[in-house]
C-alpha cells in the first residue's frame, strides 16, 4: 500500500458502510467493508487501532450471517482480547458464543458467555441455547427466564424468534412424553427385520442433579418381526429404565428388559456411559445385549452380549479423532474383539447458504473365534475402511438435514471387495407438539445379522416424540 494510499485510508467510514450493508440485509458487502477496515487499521495501526475492537465485531456478525463461524470465531476472539471496556467485552462474549454454538462447541459457548448472562439478554438467550444442547435444560429454562423476564424478548425480529425456538426446545426437553419408532430393513439375503417400539418417558427429581436436567424415567414396549428365506419369527420385549444427569460432567443411562420368542425368554440390557468434561475430549463406555435378528439365530436362541470402551479428542479447527474398543460374547460361545477409528476435520461453511461440507474417514475391524452355530454373519477377521463426504444443512436453528456418502472397501477373510454406504438423517422439532427423526440408507457393507462379499441392505427408520 503507497503513502497516498495511507493517507486516504478511512476505516472508520468503511465501518459505517459496513453496518449500512448490514441495515440493507447485504451481509456480504458488509464483510468486504469491514475487512477493507482492518486492512486499513493494520496499515497504520498507531492512528487507527481504536476502530479495530468495531471492526473485528461488525466482521464477526457478517460471517456469523453468512455461515461462516470459523471465520466469526476468529473475529470476536481477536476482538475479545482486545475489547477494554465491559460493553465491549459482552458483545464480543455474546457474538463468540453464537460462533462456538454453530462449530458444536456448546461446553465452550456456555462458560465463554455465563458471565454475562444475569446483564445482558442476548448473553442469557446464548447460554440458554448453550445448556439445552449439553441437556441441561433447567440451567437453560433459568437462563431464558433472564433472557425475558416478561416473556417476550426485548430485541430484533430474528432474535425473537430465536428466543421462540429455543423456548419450544427447552419446554420440549424438560416434558413427559411418548416416544414412538417403525424401523424396516432388508437386504440381499432376504433377511427382512421390522421393529416398532412405544416409550413412555416422565422427568423424576432423584439421581440427577435438579439444578440442570431431571432424570428422566423411562418404560416401554418393542415388537420385532423377522423373516427370511428359512422362515419367520417374532420377538416381543418390555424394557424399562432411566436416565440422568449427576453433573457437569457426566452423564448415564441404564436401561433393561425382558423379552421372549416362542417358549424362549431372555434379557436385554442398552446402557450408556458419558464423562464429558469439555468439547475438546470425553469418554464412553457401553453394555448392551440383544438377540441376534435373523431366523436361525432366533431359533438357536443366540444372543449377543457387547462392551465398548473409548472417547474422543477434538484439535480445535482442525478435526475430532474417536476410537473404540468393542468385546462381544456370544451365548454360542463366540468371542469378538475389535475397534472402530473416526477421523473427522472440521467442516467447511459455504458462504452464504446454511450449508456445510466435511469429510471422515472410517476404519472398523474384528477378529471372531470359532462359531460352532450357523445363522449370522461371523468371518474370522473382518476390516473395513470407508471414507465419507458429508453434507449438513440447517433449515433453522432446530431443524437439519445429514447426508452422507461412502465409499471403501471391505476384507472378509482375505477376500476384499468395494463397498459404498449412502444415508441420511433429516430431524427437528415441529414446535410445539412433536420432534421428528426420519433416518434411510442403503449399505453394502456387512453387518452382524448377514451378508458378505456383494452385501447389500436398505433401510428406513422413523421416530416422533410426542410432549404431553
Amino acid at each position: 500500500m503507497t503513502s497516498a494510499t495511507i493517507a486516504t485510508a478511512d476505516p472508520a467510514y468503511s465501518i459505517r458502510a459496513g453496518r449500512a450493508a448490514l441495515d440493507a440485509n447485504h451481509p456480504q458487502k458488509a464483510l468486504d467493508a469491514f475487512q477493507r477496515a482492518l486492512d486499513d487499521i493494520a496499515a497504520d495501526p498507531a492512528r487507527y487501532d481504536a476502530d479495530r475492537v468495531a471492526a473485528l465485531a461488525g466482521k464477526g456478525y457478517a460471517a456469523l450471517w453468512l455461515g461462516n463461524e470459523h471465520q466469526a470465531e476468529s473475529s470476536y476472539r481477536q476482538g475479545f482480547a482486545i475489547a477494554h471496556s465491559e460493553a465491549d467485552k459482552k458483545t464480543m462474549a455474546v457474538g463468540l458464543a453464537r460462533a462456538l454454538i454453530g462449530l458444536g462447541r456448546p461446553r465452550e459457548a456456555y462458560d465463554t458467555v455465563a458471565p454475562y448472562r444475569k446483564v445482558d439478554h442476548e448473553a442469557a438467550l446464548q447460554a440458554a441455547i448453550a445448556a439445552n444442547l449439553l441437556g441441561w435444560n433447567v440451567l437453560g429454562a433459568q437462563d431464558l427466564q433472564d433472557a425475558a423476564p416478561d416473556g417476550v424478548y426485548p430485541g430484533p425480529n430474528w432474535l425473537k424468534a430465536l428466543y421462540r425456538y429455543a423456548d419450544d426446545y427447552l419446554q420440549y426437553g424438560l416434558a413427559p412424553k411418548v416416544n414412538v419408532g417403525v424401523h424396516y430393513s432388508s437386504d440381499i439375503d432376504h433377511n427382512i427385520n421390522q421393529i416398532y417400539s412405544a416409550d413412555v418417558l416422565w422427568p423424576g427429581k432423584p439421581l440427577s442433579d435438579p439444578r440442570l436436567n431431571p432424570t428422566f424415567w423411562q418404560l416401554g414396549y418393542q415388537q420385532t418381526q423377522i423373516t427370511d428365506s428359512v422362515g419367520q419369527v417374532g420377538l416381543s420385549a418390555i424394557r424399562g429404565g432411566w436416565n440422568s444427569t449427576p453433573n457437569r460432567n457426566w452423564q448415564y443411562s441404564i436401561n433393561g428388559g425382558i423379552g421372549t420368542s416362542g417358549h424362549w425368554v431372555y434379557g436385554t440390557v442398552d446402557s450408556q456411559l458419558l464423562y464429558t468434561p469439555s468439547d475438546r475430549w470425553g469418554l464412553n463406555l457401553g453394555v448392551q445385549r440383544e438377540p441376534i435378528r435373523t431366523f436361525t439365530a432366533v431359533q438357536n436362541h443366540i444372543l449377543v452380549n457387547t462392551v465398548d470402551a473409548g472417547g474422543f479428542y477434538r484439535l480445535r479447527n482442525v478435526a475430532t479423532v474417536g476410537a473404540d474398543y468393542f468385546h462381544q460374547s456370544f451365548s454360542d460361545g463366540n468371542q469378538r474383539n475389535g475397534v472402530v477409528i473416526k477421523a473427522t476435520p472440521e467442516f467447511v461453511s459455504l458462504g452464504r447458504w446454511p450449508v456445510s461440507l466435511g469429510i471422515q474417514g472410517y476404519y472398523r475391524q474384528y477378529h471372531s473365534g470359532v462359531v460352532p452355530y450357523d445363522g449370522y454373519f461371523n468371518p474370522r477377521n473382518y476390516r473395513e475402511a470407508i471414507g465419507y463426504v458429508i453434507y449438513v444443512q440447517k433449515f433453522s436453528p432446530y431443524w437439519t438435514l445429514r447426508f452422507y456418502s461412502g465409499f471403501g472397501s471391505q476384507t472378509i477373510d482375505g477376500t476384499t471387495s468395494g463397498v459404498r454406504d449412502f444415508f441420511g438423517t433429516l430431524s427437528g422439532l415441529v414446535a410445539p407438539y412433536c420432534a421428528l427423526s426420519l433416518t434411510g440408507g442403503y449399505s453394502q457393507i456387512a453387518n452382524a445379522y448377514g451378508g458378505g462379499p456383494g452385501y447389500h441392505r436398505s433401510y428406513i427408520e422413523a421416530n416422533l416424540s410426542i410432549p404431553f
